[in-house]
């Protein structure tokens, strides 16, 4: 076994009781992350044009949130997943919500024999923290030779420079039970550089969030009136050019 994989299978294991825990809880049916589904699926959506036939790749897929809310909007899903506890939920949950062009595969992203040129968008919501530096690399390297001409990229993480994510990280860290033990918030820029230096151009950053995407993960709360403020906030601050690279989360826009 080499250290990659041990890698994985620490990654694996770690998903599969998370996610049980999160079905089990019904986590990912709050009010709150609903509304953080939705405000990301907008924040992609002002990015790229979604087209009806448009071959979309997932990168962790997770319980397939993104997957129900994107695939109306284009030809087809390919959603790969390592967690086969997530897997397995995400397709029961597509099939129930009659939604057939989603394939679900379970497996470590890298090791997909893919074609070139096979995807017209490649997307990773909250992904690619969980990979190292040199994973991540020759994953944007794979991604970029799975991606069509002109074909679109586009990867929403947490922001390593934002504010809240400066001040209160450690103590996230030490109360979640969310991250496995080499995640980490990414520098938005060193991971364009990265995307940049596997071949994407027209890299670009967008800021989607402050208090928005760290509270469902804190707060219980099914108040509409709550999570109405909550996103406002962070509308208001993103309107603000100055405060807006001080946002929790960023999303990567790039083209082939």
């Amino acid at each position: 076994m080499t250290p990659d994989d041990a890698i994985i299978d620490q990654e694996r294991a770690h998903e599969n009781a998370w996610y049980a825990r999160a079905l089990e809880e019904r986590f990912f049916e709050r009010e709150g992350f609903r509304r953080l589904v939705a405000w990301n699926v907008a924040a992609l959506r002002r990015e790229v044009t979604l087209r009806p036939d448009m071959r979309a790749l997932s990168i962790g897929a997770g319980l397939g949130d993104y997957e129900l809310a994107i695939a109306p909007l284009v030809r087809h899903v390919t959603a790969v997943e390592l967690s086969e506890t997530a897997a397995a939920a995400a397709r029961d949950r597509l099939r129930a919500a009659a939604v057939h062009n989603v394939d679900v595969i379970v497996g470590p992203i890298d090791t997909q024999g893919f074609a070139p040129g096979q995807f017209d968008l490649v997307y990773a919501m909250g992904v690619f923290h969980h990979f190292l530096p040199d994973q991540r690399r020759r994953l944007l390297a794979l991604v970029h030779e799975w991606t069509t001409p002109s074909g679109w990229l586009y990867i929403r993480d947490p922001n390593a420079r934002g504010l809240l994510r400066l001040v209160l990280e450690g103590w996230f860290r030490r109360r979640s039970t969310v991250h496995a033990e080499q995640e980490t918030s990414l520098d938005p820029y060193m991971l364009m550089a990265e995307a940049q230096l596997a071949g994407f151009t027209d890299a670009r950053l967008d800021y989607i969030d402050v208090v928005g995407g760290p509270l469902p993960w804190l707060v219980r709360s099914e108040s509409t009136l709550f999570w109405r403020a909550v996103f406002a906030f962070d509308r208001a601050w993103l309107a603000v050019p100055g405060l807006r690279r001080a946002a929790s989360q960023f999303a990567l826009v790039a083209r082939r």
